[in-house]
């Protein structure tokens, strides 16, 4: 280590202090935002109460006792009017008359598609009450007309806040965007969540909606893992005013007991920022349907009040005019810069000069960025960090664990190993911490927002990782063309090695290995966990609150503790492929702190007991290795993939 690392060192510290301050600020928004809403479903009511033989007002009061505090509220359209004939539609090829003895419905009904379908002729006529529209009824089926009254006003009897189900439909207009916020205005509704598989406005008006939500200071109620079209880019327009909403389908519902129910909400309260839990009543058929369900909702309650919660009306997390403040993530920018340096230098060994013009570059160019595009300088930055660090922290524990080949003592080797993954996993950290500081904005936290490169961020440096060892860069300097002459070497070396079945053998199952962890990573994974894993994740979680990453505790940190007794004694024939596995792990630990919606208490309690538990299983497969494979006093390698011959390089 020379002067230029030592002040690259210390411009990362100053940085990784500068984010500090800003991750203490994302702290103390997160604890101000600890309350949180539990919604049913009037539809679910009305089943539930009909099947119990419960009065629906009853029904409600003994829900609202247990923990609810909102009654979700679907739109009616035409359809339905007819299906449960509170109107009978009769229609000619141009215009439909609808009939109902309800001229109070007949009232609500006329002004309500006027607004919506402003370029459509509407008569209301009578005896008995008529609705005349000039539009043909198999179009006008699916316009919405209402929400359900009997249910706001069983709502608002009941005491019970109102969730606006507002669903989009087909020919749907500005007018009709505009109406539909009106009306949930209207009716008390303070959140919307959107009925159907699509968001209202979707796809033309979106801009519409996201306007008329802010005119009438209406929330947005993102459902996470719901997959509406439209929802994101909605959420995307009025980020400060997204709520994060938590539901299990109503399919699911089906077959899922409250035992898995219960912790699960609890869970999405507590590691993802949900602030309004969409429950769905068991409505399948049981002994004292009504009773059951009241048992169920409380128990959700409680447990969300277990957590630490409070039950009430939810709120976007806000932050305080001015924040985050400039100077700190521009000081977070800059560490990334040196960090990046850091990592660079331990491949190629750039002089005093070469570095800081290369910094320099950097510097410009990420200033060129923040003044023409300010939007990217998260995304790239948080990229840059996410690779660099992890990298760093790998690279730099196993070079600093050369070892002339004598076997040291057990306990020096479990001495230097821990050290090892407690130091690397400090160097990840910081570059948590920066990625941290560049997304600190309030609006980051309801997860609408996503990490840029989640795959790509634990691809490079596993791939970067493997090369260095694999070619044994030395972390020295020395002159560039001896260098090079070296990595020449070394790579003629490495590809020119005899392949044996055992070799191919062992890299197929660890690229597959790879490739499985990596279809499982990202927002949205390829492969879903298996049953038993599901059993295993949840004996975690019971045992120590918050889980570990499986490919941390189990793999990275291991393979990183494992791969410096490796490198102390001199075995590198193994060594790039538990390199590998070390860098999995650094990688992992990062990403962690890349889930934005997950609070930084959970983030930092997944990360210790990933690191005891992973330096646990760190010591047994140092034991193991020593006991079946290190039990000679010598340094000769032993099988695996062949070591490297040691030759000086010649200059070009």
């Amino acid at each position: 280590m020379d002067r230029s690392d030592r002040v690259l060192i210390f411009l990362v510290i100053v940085a990784v202090a500068a984010s500090s301050y800003l991750a203490t600020g994302r702290w103390r928004i997160e604890q101000a935002n600890r309350t949180v809403e539990i919604i049913v479903d009037a539809d679910d009511v009305r089943l539930v109460a009909a099947t119990s033989g419960n009065p629906i007002g009853e029904l409600l009061r003994q829900l609202r006792e247990a923990g609810v505090g909102a009654l979700a509220v679907r739109e009616m359209t035409i359809e339905d009017l007819a299906a449960s004939g509170r109107v009978m539609a009769m229609s000619t090829a141009d215009e439909t008359s609808l009939i109902t003895p309800d001229g109070r419905l007949a009232a609500l009904i006329a002004p309500s598609l006027a607004a919506r379908l402003p370029q459509t002729t509407i008569r209301i006529g009578s005896p008995p009450p008529v609705v005349t529209v000039g539009m043909p009824a198999d179009k006008l089926a699916d316009v919405p007309a209402l929400l359900r009254p009997e249910d706001i006003e069983a709502a608002r009897a009941a005491g019970l806040r109102i969730i606006a189900r507002l669903r989009n439909f087909p020919g749907a207009s500005p007018a009709a965007v505009e109406a539909a916020t009106a009306l949930a205005k209207q009716s008390g509704a303070r959140l919307v969540v959107f009925d159907k598989e699509e968001a209202l406005g979707f796809d033309g008006l979106l801009a519409t909606t996201a306007d008329a939500f802010t005119k009438q200071n209406l929330l947005f109620g993102f459902v996470e893992m719901a997959s509406q079209r439209g929802d994101v880019g909605m959420a995307k327009r009025i980020p400060t005013s997204v709520v994060r909403v938590h539901s299990i389908t109503e399919a699911d519902m089906l077959t899922m007991t409250p035992a898995v129910a219960v912790p699960r909400y609890a869970r999405a309260v507590q590691e993802r920022n949900i602030r309004a839990v969409y429950v769905r009543l068991l409505t399948r058929p049981q002994q004292e349907a009504a009773g059951a369900n009241v048992r169920y909702v409380k128990a959700v309650a409680d447990a969300i009040r277990k957590e630490g919660y409070r039950l009430g009306p939810p709120a976007p997390f806000s932050a305080p005019e001015g924040w985050p403040p400039r100077w700190a993530r521009g000081l977070a920018a800059l560490g990334v810069i040196a960090g990046g340096m850091l990592a660079l230098r331990r491949f190629i060994p750039l002089t005093a000069a070469w570095t800081w013009l290369v910094f320099i570059i950097g510097l410009v160019l990420g200033a060129g960025v923040g003044a023409k595009r300010p939007d990217m300088v998260a995304p790239l930055g948080g990229l840059c960090a996410a690779v660099a660090f992890p990298t760093l922290a790998a690279v730099w524990v196993l070079q600093r664990a050369r070892g002339p080949g004598a076997r040291s003592p057990l306990g020096h080797v479990l001495r230097a190993a821990v050290q090892a993954l407690l130091l690397a996993s400090v160097t990840t950290l910081a570059g948590a911490l920066l990625i941290i500081g560049l997304y600190s904005r309030a609006a980051y936290l309801s997860g609408v927002t996503l990490f840029t490169g989640v795959k790509l961020s634990l691809l490079l440096p596993l791939a970067v990782t493997f090369v260095a060892v694999a070619l044994d860069l030395p972390m020295r300097l020395e002159p560039m063309p001896r260098w090079w002459a070296r990595v020449r070497l070394r790579a003629e070396q490495f590809l020119r090695q005899p392949v044996t079945v055992l070799v191919a053998g062992v890299v197929l199952v660890a690229v597959g290995a790879l490739a499985f962890a990596l279809s499982r990573s990202g927002n949205q994974p390829a492969l879903s966990p298996s049953p038993l894993e599901l059993k295993f994740r949840q004996l975690l979680e019971v045992v120590l609150t918050i889980r570990p990453r499986t490919k941390e505790f189990l793999l990275g940190h291991p393979a990183l503790m494992l791969g410096v007794a490796l490198a102390l004694r001199g075995r590198r024939n193994w060594l790039p492929l538990v390199a590998v596995l070390a860098a999995l792990g650094q990688a992992s630990l990062l990403n962690t702190y890349c889930h934005f919606h997950t609070p930084l208490s959970v983030s930092l309690l997944r990360t210790f007991n990933g690191l005891w538990l992973g330096a646990i299983c760190g010591v047994v497969a140092i034991l193991v290795w020593r006991w079946l494979f290190d039990r000679s006093a010598g340094g000769v390698p032993t099988a695996g993939l062949p070591a490297l011959q040691e030759r000086a390089p010649t200059e070009p």
